[in-house]
């Protein structure tokens, strides 16, 4: 058994696909990108492997790539299409602080979002407007991209509400 055994979903089956895709030990997984990961796993079996193999190997590079990884978010059902593709605003539930222990993800959660509770409203506007009036997955095909829904979040600083418009607006352009 090998230090790959350590990463949280390695079994033997994966072990033994990684060493023979020249991935001994994590140091060596270190900035591959789980697409990359599947693709040559899917080459190695000589066919294409069910997409819940993809979720596990998003959850190996979030362990092996994060300084700090946080045990709950390593669960390979917390890494499906779903929370690693941007919600409505652009945001990835994957990557919020928040997911999984307190927040299950916008689209499971219906854009009912914690800071609701500082603006008094029942649903995030992004989503409402994007999902419930639209009929969109995201707001990346939306003419008035960002729009006035785009409001801050109140529990972070101007400066952080800034910066994270700016990457989910990059994000939802380049869909």
């Amino acid at each position: 058994m090998s230090e790959l055994r350590k990463i949280p979903n390695v079994g033997k089956r994966t072990e033994a696909d990684l060493i023979a895709m020249g991935y001994p030990t994590i140091a060596s997984l270190k900035g591959v990108p789980a697409e990359r990961l599947y693709e040559e796993e899917c080459a190695l079996r000589g066919e294409v492997l069910d997409r819940c193999q993809l979720y596990l190997l998003r959850a190996v590079a979030y362990f092996v790539n994060t300084e700090n990884p946080d045990v709950a978010k390593c669960p390979w059902w917390f890494w499906k299409d779903e929370f690693v593709s941007p919600s409505p605003c652009g945001a990835v539930c994957a990557e919020c602080a928040l997911f999984p222990k307190s927040c299950a993800g916008c689209r499971t959660i219906e854009g009912r979002v914690h800071w609701l509770q500082y603006t008094g409203a029942e649903r995030c506007p992004v989503y409402a407007c994007c999902v419930g009036e639209k009929g969109l997955q995201t707001c990346g095909t939306c003419e008035k991209l960002p729009c006035e829904r785009f409001t801050k979040d109140p529990t972070i600083s101007d400066e952080e509400n800034e910066a994270h418009l700016q990457e989910m607006i990059a994000r939802l352009r380049g869909l």
